[in-house]
């Protein structure tokens, strides 16, 4: 990034604000997805997404509040954007309408390989947030957390790269945790992988929990990169905890416990029986998407994190500096095991269409008596 970060010190943080109130920033597109005509043809649906968009579905769904910071076109793809969040109650005051289109994404998917994207996005409403725009949507609020998801929109947009830097400083002087996915799209990364790795890793500096997929840590570090060396990099550079997800398998969450100089783990698999996911009723169920599953599940961590549904909050390790001690890595553990349930869940509907709280907990209860 061409301009310095300014990063408060651990001891100017103040102590966790203690709300649940969760800020998402970032784009909103329609995904155009791959679908066959009744006569067989190829042809694509129309779906509202990009990741940050995602994510506040998901975390709204399972109860937090929920507000959502980008720029939403005023064209019909962004009222389309701009009503769906409307509908799932998300808080839009700090969304901006702007005269410009709306970022659109093709999808394509392959067997056996990842979902890939061909994006349209030149000049597009989302790419219109500020270092200023940033510092106002922050300006006398309290948020418990401030996540940010890239995808269509890099750190090669300097001029969104110095907002996100921005919003999270901001954030973490008024006592809360940042969250960042860095959600590579190969294709939209003109600088190669060295280069934007160098970018992704002095924004770390601002990071409290850092999200990565295996596969965007393959392209930031090359193949055979291990998740457990890359991980103990980024808790070096300023996160408090990482979480990898590793598609069917599951994924992997690592913090520096209370033992100076050393690196742990906990880890979830999904309550599934490969090629097939569950459902909301916890029944075995087809694999009918993947897209959105990566999102559900950021959804369901910044829930668990904050303290959705009552249990224990872990903002005071991730905005305060507590300890990782015993308890709280055994609620890392219960977290990660309902996140990359509702992953599994969202896999067996098309599109990203993140479960309730109700339907994970029942999902749950369903395998337990199986």
């Amino acid at each position: 990034m061409a301009s310095a970060l300014s990063i408060t010190p651990t001891s100017e943080r103040p102590v966790p604000s203690g709300v649940q109130d969760l800020c998402v920033a970032g784009e909103a597109l329609i995904d155009f997805l791959p679908r066959e005509t009744k006569d067989g043809d190829p042809a694509y649906m129309p779906k509202a997404g990009g990741s940050p968009f995602n994510v506040c579905i998901a975390a709204r769904r399972l109860g937090l509040p929920v507000h959502f910071f980008s720029g939403v076109s005023t064209d019909l793809f962004g009222e389309d954007l701009y009503n769906h969040l409307g509908r799932e109650k998300v808080d839009l005051s700090l969304v901006q309408r702007v005269a410009k289109p709306t970022t659109l994404a093709f999808v394509s998917r392959t067997a056996g390989a990842d979902v890939k994207y061909a994006f349209f996005k030149e000049n597009a409403a989302d790419r219109s947030l500020t270092r200023e725009a940033s510092a106002a949507a922050m300006e006398g609020r309290s948020f418990g957390a401030v996540h940010m998801s890239l995808g269509a929109v890099t750190f090669e947009d300097q001029q969104m790269a110095d907002a996100f830097a921005e919003l999270f400083g901001a954030a973490q002087r008024r006592g809360a945790f940042t969250s960042f996915d860095p959600n590579i799209r190969g294709p939209m990364i003109a600088g190669g992988a060295e280069v934007y790795r160098a970018k992704v890793e002095e924004f770390m500096g601002l990071v409290d929990l850092a999200k990565s997929s295996d596969a965007d840590i393959e392209f930031l570090y090359g193949q055979g990169a291990k998740l457990e060396d890359v991980a103990a990099r980024w808790l070096e550079l300023g996160a408090r905890l990482v979480v990898v997800t590793k598609g069917p398998e599951g994924a992997v969450a690592f913090y520096r416990p209370a033992t100076i100089g050393t690196t742990a783990s906990v880890s979830a698999v999904p309550p599934t029986t490969q090629p097939n996911t569950i459902d909301a009723s916890g029944k075995a169920a087809p694999v009918v998407d993947t897209v959105g599953a990566g999102d559900t599940c950021m959804g369901g961590l910044l829930f668990g994190l904050l303290g959705g549904g009552g249990a224990a909050s872990l903002a005071p390790q991730l905005a305060g500096g507590a300890a990782w001690d015993d308890a709280a890595a055994a609620r890392l553990s219960d977290i990660l095991k309902h996140a990359v349930a509702g992953a599994a869940i969202n896999c067996s509907r098309p599109g990203a269409d993140p479960p309730t709280s109700e339907e994970v907990a029942a999902a749950l209860a369903g395998l337990a008596c199986a």
